[in-house]
């Protein structure tokens, strides 16, 4: 074994002496291993893949694995690094000749991951990879550029010049050369990987190859694995040593694995009636009796069904299924919102219960994850107070990230956690891997706009090469949009559906990534047949709030039989949050007088996004207990925005919205009277006596002072014109007939996007330039949306441009990082209201109880603190935070945690009326727990009724 020097360090950073390098790389090798073992090996694209090369068998590759996982900071070995550190540097290295001399100095900025791509090109030749005058050809370079991407971003590729003698100014030459040569040498004698790779890897097993590296590197570098390891002083690093080394981190390995919650899910074979307590309906009994015969490995599953048909049942049994095939460890579940994917998380866990052979970590990732005790990050936050400190700043923030709660076998997700897998930026690698080993559940795949649409393609093109098991759950999809999502899985596989792909609503259909077949679509009837009565009012805004035709004026008469009875509960869907909370001060006026007169009104609740999240919680808990499936229904109106119509089985006797998009009033519509003549209507005696027959939705039509169609300047750009044009013509061309669920339901969704519309509409000749000009303006968007997906989106699995790895982490020429990285949280800001009191105190709260953690000094925020803080987080646009907005400057202990770090504090002061007020760029606001943050008002007549409600 040649000889190594221990003298070369790779670690120090928070610990009581350095770690030699070698130490390091033998860690990370071992640990590969153990992942590899624990979770990896059984990834069907490792197990089953193939390309020019092919991958090599099991027990090679696995050896292959560590190695490379060992060499990935063989870039250490080099003066420029080495040098970082100028006193270990002077102390270990600098009076040392065989370092010095010309040709070995540093050069300041020159990353060590750059340099372990540069050096391991030769390396990798030397062991026999084959070489090529171009990087996109040469073995060598491919893994040699695979590992110089451990730390998130591939390096450039080498060009052709570079490739024929690949070295450069601070690599150090000489001793550092054969030291590097050694290091290698020390890691093959311990891995076996004696047999060359004689072809380039495919790209998704490329991307497997480097998830693991950095898992490895994150997890060998944690301090408290580090420092029991460390060696004693005067360690020379002979064979001996290194070897009982190895042995050690090879037996410890697993162990660190388990700790860190990574492995593999395993389900076992259960039927439906043993994972749900209730017998399936018939679009459940159709999967659960066909799925598992057409079943041989990857493919994609698409359920297409309104509301309340029990898709998400069906998502789980299926995963189920697929897994067994797949060989999957493991299940990820996807939505829309942090609300949804937290309403998820809870009947995911359920379902795991009784489905999994053997434990497994569950966790949920999001950006406010962290807030719950089962959240991802939750475990590196509590272990950090308890002093489990990192050695490595990256594994620190890896540990306190969504990026470790992705990679559990089990994981509840918002879907920009899962699309960053898809754009180029740092650890999106990891997000693949992570997706990999899972049967990946998409739901509500029609809340899409065409840039997330874009990317949810792409991303389906890439699960597909990475043949990793898909269901995708939809309630208002069109045809269209669910034919390209099912083409792109088969297109990622290597297979082209052709005109094979029919879909059916209600109902499902498989498609084999196997064989690229697509079975025949199974159309479903559905138990919740039913017939919707669509009555269109047109409002007018404005002045005159309670006058005739005005919508606070509307919304009063329609609201008269819940005030005027002993029961009901009635939906108000406003566009915007503002809408929302001034139609609830004008309800809370309301039913404040006629309290005052003796009568008994309704209970009065909002709900929207602009609560503390604390607050938030709270209502919408409270909601699901007294409007869920066994809830107890009290007289209730609910005053809410769009954040009420996903993934919450909530049932009201009455629906009053705004108008919206045909797709999401159908999805609205799912919650009235959602259970009523269905076994889940527990409650049918608490139905009042006032409703319909058939389920009745009011769509308050807007419209001007002229009595024309009208979208209000206040809702902004929330909904394109021109879909609004074209479902309030559809809705009067169907003069208030009732609508058939499911049977009109695909029909609706597509007559709204047909592309003769405005040719075929039943209007006069105004109207129909109207809806021209809108469309205009929503396809020119929508160009512009898909012209920006494509432009930063990565490049599919198999194209060519992708042999140069460096397109994967980094942004095409032209394009601003900031775009990509918050275009899918799209000028959102995270404030946080902080009461002045006495002497300069600062509070959480008004009444002053509650000091602000961290406020003071830099002593750090711990996890319960930072919790605290949370829960007075309120989300807000970008916009209201910038410019002359008065806010606080971050704390120190703020800046130093890594969620708090970009949160706003908005000073909270007391005015000459004793009310709280803060200044955000739009003006002055305050905040009331029955209404959220909103402007400041002054009429103390609708505050003071607001606030008695």
């Amino acid at each position: 074994m040649a000889a190594v020097d221990a003298r070369l360090w790779g670690k120090r950073r928070g610990l009581p002496s350095p770690y030699p390098v070698i130490c390091h790389l033998i860690d990370t090798a071992a640990i590969a291993g153990a992942l590899w073992d624990a979770w990896i090996g059984e990834l069907a694209v490792l197990r089953d893949g193939s390309g020019p090369g092919g991958v090599p068998a099991r027990a090679e590759m696995r050896r292959l694995v560590c190695f490379w996982a060992g060499l990935h900071d063989v870039g250490k070995i080099s003066p420029s690094f080495q040098a970082v550190v100028d006193d270990l540097y002077r102390k270990l290295l600098a009076r040392a000749p065989e370092y010095g001399g010309e040709g070995n100095e540093s050069v300041a900025g020159l990353r060590h991951s750059e340099v372990t791509q540069w050096v391991l090109v030769e390396i990798f030749r030397g062991l026999g990879y084959p070489a090529d005058a171009r990087a996109r050809r040469d073995v060598a370079h491919q893994i040699a550029q695979l590992l110089g991407g451990h730390h998130g971003r591939f390096c450039p590729a080498l060009e052709r010049d570079e490739l024929r003698d690949p070295r450069r100014d601070g690599l150090g030459e000489g001793a550092w050369r054969r030291q590097r040569a050694a290091h290698a040498g020390v890691l093959q004698e311990l891995t076996g990987a004696y047999e060359p790779l004689t072809g380039r890897l495919t790209v998704p097993v490329g991307v497997m190859v480097l998830g693991i590296v950095i898992v490895a590197d994150w997890l060998a570098s944690q301090e408290e694995f580090i420092c029991a390891r460390l060696p004693v002083p005067g360690w020379a690093a002979g064979e001996a040593g290194l070897r009982a080394h190895w042995e050690r981190a090879v037996a410890e390995a697993p162990g660190v694995v388990r700790a860190a919650g990574l492995g593999e899910a395993r389900f076992g074979e259960r039927e439906f009636g043993e994972l749900f307590p209730f017998e399936p309906n018939p679009l459940q009994a159709s999967v659960a009796d066909d799925l598992p015969k057409m079943v041989r490995g990857p493919g994609v599953l698409l359920v297409t069904a309104p509301p309340g048909e029990g898709k998400t049942e069906v998502a789980l049994y299926a995963a189920s299924v697929l897994a067994r095939a797949c060989g999957a460890g493991g299940l990820g579940f996807c939505l829309p919102t942090m609300a949804t994917t937290d309403a998820m998380h809870k009947r995911v866990a359920e379902f795991v219960g009784r489905a999994l052979l053997g434990d497994a970590a569950l966790t949920r990732v999001h950006s406010m994850a962290w807030l719950s005790k089962d959240a991802a990050g939750d475990a590196a936050v509590s272990a950090a107070d308890a002093g489990w400190v990192v050695a490595d700043l990256e594994a620190s923030q890896w540990l306190h990230s969504s990026r470790r709660g992705l990679l559990a076998p089990l994981s509840t997700f918002t879907i920009d956690q899962a699309l960053a897998g898809v754009l180029p930026v740092k650890y999106n690698v990891l997000r693949l891997l992570a997706l990999a080993g899972k049967v990946v559940v998409f739901d509500e795949v029609h809340a899409y706009d065409v840039w997330m649409h874009g990317l949810l393609v792409r991303l389906l093109e890439w699960l597909g090469a990475l043949k990793a098991p898909v269901v995708l759950l939809s309630a208002t999809l069109t045809g269209s949009s669910a034919r390209s999502l099912v083409e792109a899985y088969l297109r990622g596989g290597g297979h082209d559906a052709g005109s094979q792909l029919r879909p059916c609503y209600p109902g499902w259909l498989f498609a084999d990534a196997v064989t690229g077949q697509v079975c025949e679509p199974r159309a479903v009837p559905s138990e919740r047949e039913r017939e919707l009565a669509f009555e269109v009012v047109p409002v007018r805004r404005g002045e005159g709030a309670e006058g005739s035709g005005h919508r606070i004026g509307v919304l009063r008469e329609l609201l008269k039989p819940v005030v005027d009875s002993d029961r009901g509960c009635v939906l108000v869907c406003c566009t915007t949050v503002k809408e929302a909370q001034e139609t609830y001060r004008h309800l809370a006026g309301w039913f404040s007088r006629l309290r005052a007169e003796g009568e008994c009104p309704p209970e009065l609740r909002l709900l929207h996004s602009r609560f503390r999240a604390g607050d938030r919680a709270d209502i919408t808990a409270g909601c699901e207990a007294d409007f869920g499936k066994t809830g107890t229904r009290p007289r209730t109106v609910l005053v809410s925005t769009q954040i009420i119509e996903q993934s919450l089985d909530l049932d009201f006797d009455l629906l009053i919205t705004d108008l919206a998009p045909m797709a999401l009033l159908l999805q609205r519509a799912g919650r009235c009277q959602r259970h009523r003549g269905t076994g889940h209507d527990l409650h049918q005696a608490r139905r009042p006596e006032w409703i319909s027959r058939d389920p009745r939705i009011v769509v308050l039509d807007p419209v001007g002072d002229d009595g024309a169609f009208a979208v209000p300047d206040t809702w902004g750009g929330v909904y394109d014109e021109s879909l609004l044009r074209r479902t309030s013509r559809l809705l009067h061309d169907r003069g208030g007939g009732v609508v058939a669920v499911p049977g009109a339901v695909q029909e609706l969704v597509d007559a709204v996007y047909a592309a003769d519309f405005a040719a075929v509409a039943n209007v006069d000749e105004a109207t129909a330039e109207a809806i021209r000009r809108a469309d205009g303006e929503r396809l020119a968007g929508q160009a512009a949306q898909g012209q920006l997906s494509a432009l930063v989106k990565i490049e599919s699995p198999d194209n060519r441009l992708l042999n140069d790895l460096w397109e994967m982490s980094n942004a095409k020429a032209g394009v601003d990082e900031s775009l990509i990285t918050t275009r899918l949280g799209a000028d959102s800001a995270r404030l946080v209201c902080v009461y002045e009191q006495e002497s300069g105190r600062w509070t959480l709260d008004e009444q002053g109880d509650v000091p602000v953690p961290g406020m003071r000094g830099t002593v750090r925020v711990s996890a319960d603190e930072a919790r605290l803080i949370a829960r007075h987080m309120i989300p807000v646009p970008g916009k209201w935070v910038e410019g002359d907005a008065d806010l606080l400057p971050t704390p120190p202990a703020w800046q130093e945690n890594s969620v708090l770090a970009g949160w706003a504090q908005l000073p909270m002061r007391l005015d000459f009326d004793g009310r709280w007020g803060g200044q955000v760029r739009s003006g002055a606001v305050e905040y009331t727990r029955s209404s959220g943050l909103t402007s400041a008002i002054r009429d103390n007549g609708s505050r003071g009724a607001a606030e008695a409600v």
